[in-house]
């Protein structure tokens, strides 16, 4: 992936300074978009959780089922 790095221009507490820039993004936005990502990346991981969980508990009670119907079976409950 071939990538651009250039200086640019910017202010800085009312004074010009020159930042070197990757495809556009400085240091300050790269770090500001890997923090957003980092956050986003922890909700997905809380929502997968939540999502297992759920799902264990499904396969729980259908293993509960299960083994009624199996008790029911072996002793005519």
């Amino acid at each position: 992936m071939t990538h651009i790095i250039a200086d640019r221009t910017t202010m800085s507490q009312g004074m010009p300074i020159t930042v070197t820039t990757v495809d556009g993004l400085d240091r300050i936005q790269i770090n500001n978009k890997l923090h957003d990502l980092g956050e986003q990346i922890l909700k997905l991981r809380m929502e997968q959780d939540a999502l297992l969980q759920m799902r264990n508990m499904i396969d729980a009670e259908n293993d509960r089922r299960e083994m009624g119907d199996l008790f029911d079976e072996m002793f005519g409950g």
